[in-house]
């Protein structure tokens, strides 16, 4: 889900798009969309012949007559109907309305929905993963439909709908996952129509493509924050980073949880892809490293505030095009140790900084907030804790592993420090055999030769048998590995020279997980020494044994480290507070109480 406006479908309502039927993209296209179904649909048995999705369906796409238009009855309209009960496909012409792909499962809450059509054959997505491949229409063209939400008396869909998109390629699920959690132009390549649903009023669903197919909206309704038409005067506020990935990325989604309570709305810009657009959130998303591309953004939502992290040169950007609401630079990612920030400060930012934003944010670590305070001593400068949304990322109960679990979450670079890593489990494993290494990293960023060092260490101290490498796992299956850490008796292990902040350490702590972490400044909002986790000093590899035999030893510790772990982050991390702090934030920007 993108949007916070969308339409809502009751069992009547239909979108009827110019043509209909698309005639143009033949056997080989995808249809994507996200729903929210709230009915069950019939379910029928799969095949390519016949009628059977005549009664009892939830047609999200409606499956045309083939022949519509041009009385061609060699060709199919394809059609999706989908109920809290599973999914279906569908195809139509003169006695034939078989489905083609029938998967029966849970649908409860927003998903993403794609089907991918590869010379006749469907294979579907679910929020983009693979779920299962349909049978090859023997019609001589199959096409997809652009009627959306039902036909009488066949079945209309019930439930929320949004982000409607037809290409007319077969869409790679590297590029269904890529694409799935961000807002589109309406000017990518294959893309045939597009219809983001979020109008939020009027009778018109627009075709954002050149194609303009724009649907006539009958009987559905505009679903709106308080159920009102939305206001010109609701604040919107853009935040942007380099890239969707590691520690930015988890800010982006948990401070747009904390200020939609608040009644904020969020855009994210990144100017490359990342791995972090597999995550799900419910907003626009913006990838682009074109300027001028950006000015025009910015321009047309008229942003009352702009939050640049780290990017100097965009933040210049965005102040010589003229914008004039708030216009913040947010310190992130000048962890890499203590000296760079000010390093960074004066052969970089000063100058920028004091011309070119409003103010400076950052979080509430040592070095920054003492960094920032020595150069900008008039600076108007904001500094509150990140949040973190402990209802939807927590402990789980899983089968418990016999065998205790060493973690370590980061980039195979130098201030991740993975080689201390590789070393403390080598001598913890040289004392308890059974131990096992879990690493979670993102392999898309690194330099090589850092990789081939990594490999040949490993090699080096004989791990291969005890050590596991996760790359690139989605951020919802971080709470099952850390809460299975946590249980199995073993730790999260931080070895960071550096940390501007540090959310893989906060998550294992809100799942049980203890942790062992160098002290690396940003953590410090997090551990204190025996009370919330533990500590060592950077470069100590036996004094980090010891304390990580203690923590898994000691069970009396371990608990209590454990449970006030917990009650620490929910105690200073809520997303309300933070919701707070920033509204204090643009009020003070903005001269207003």
């Amino acid at each position: 889900m993108l949007h916070n406006v969308f339409l809502t479908f009751k069992g009547d309502g239909i979108v009827t798009t110019h043509k209909q039927l698309f005639a143009s993209v033949q056997n080989t296209f995808t249809i994507e969309f996200w729903v929210k179904p709230e009915a069950a649909h019939r379910i029928n048995t799969e095949s390519t012949r016949g009628v059977s999705g005549t009664k009892g369906q939830r047609f999200v796409i409606t499956p045309m007559h083939g022949a519509y238009g041009d009385g061609d009855l060699s060709r199919a309209g394809v059609g999706v109907s989908v109920g809290i009960n599973g999914i279906s496909v569908y195809e139509h012409t003169t006695d034939h309305l078989p489905a083609t792909l029938v998967l029966e499962t849970s649908l409860r809450d927003w998903t993403h929905i794609a089907v991918v059509y590869d010379n006749k054959t469907p294979t579907l997505y679910i929020n983009g993963e693979f779920a299962k491949k349909g049978l090859t229409s023997t019609k001589r063209i199959v096409v997809p439909s652009g009627v959306f939400g039902g036909v009488s008396p066949y079945g209309f869909y019930v439930g929320g709908l949004e982000e409607i998109r037809i290409w007319s390629t077969a869409r790679t699920q590297a590029e269904i996952q890529q694409n799935m959690s961000r807002e589109l132009t309406g000017k990518e390549a294959g893309l045939f129509g597009y219809w983001r649903l979020d109008e939020g009023a009027g009778a018109t669903a627009h075709d954002l493509t050149v194609n303009g197919n724009d649907g006539v909206i009958t009987e559905a309704n505009w679903n709106t924050p308080q159920g009102e038409v939305l206001s010109d005067k609701s604040m919107t506020v853009l935040f942007t980073f380099f890239v969707p990935s590691g520690g930015i990325e988890t800010l982006n989604r948990q401070r747009l949880y904390a200020l939609n309570q608040a009644g904020i709305k969020c855009h994210f810009l990144y100017t490359q892809e990342g791995t972090g657009l597999q995550n799900k959130v419910n907003a626009p998303i913006f990838i682009t490293n074109n300027h001028q591309e950006i000015i025009e953004i910015i321009k047309k939502e008229k942003y009352d505030a702009i939050v640049v992290s780290s990017d100097l040169l965009l933040l210049k950007k965005i102040k010589e095009s003229g914008y004039t609401g708030s216009l913040i630079y947010e310190v992130q990612g000048l962890g890499f140790n203590k000296e760079y920030a000010e390093q960074f400060v004066t052969d970089h930012a000063y100058p920028v900084l004091q011309s070119d934003c409003d103010a400076i944010l950052y979080p509430k670590t040592p070095h920054l907030i003492s960094v920032f305070e020595k150069y900008f001593p008039a600076k108007k400068k904001f500094c509150f804790h990140n949040c973190f949304n402990t209802t939807e990322f927590q402990y789980e109960v899983h089968p418990k592993k016999k065998k205790p679990i060493i973690g370590w979450v980061g980039r195979i670079e130098e201030n991740k420090n993975w080689k201390d890593f590789l070393l403390i489990g080598a001598e913890l494993i040289k004392r308890s055999p059974s131990i096992q290494l879990w690493m979670f990293e993102d392999n898309t960023l690194g330099e090589k030769s850092e990789r081939i060092a990594f490999e040949h260490r490993i090699n080096e101290l004989n791990l291969s048998k005890n050590l596991t490498i996760y790359a690139n796992q989605p951020h919802h299956k971080m709470a099952e590995y850390f809460s299975i850490i946590g249980d199995s008796g073993g730790f999260l292990c931080s070895t960071s020279k550096v940390e501007g902040f540090g959310y893989a350490v906060l998550e294992a702590m809100i799942c049980r997980c203890p942790v062992l972490s160098t002290d690396s400044d940003g953590v410090r909002s997090f551990i204190i020494h025996n009370e919330t986790g533990k500590f060592f000093e950077l470069g100590n590899i036996n004094q980090a044994v010891e304390e990580a035999r203690n923590l898994m030893a000691n069970i009396w510790l371990r608990e209590k480290i454990r449970k006030q772990g917990v009650a620490h982050i929910k105690e200073h991390f809520s997303p309300e507070k933070y919701a707070e702090n920033f509204l204090n934030m643009i009020y003070s920007l903005k001269g207003e109480n």
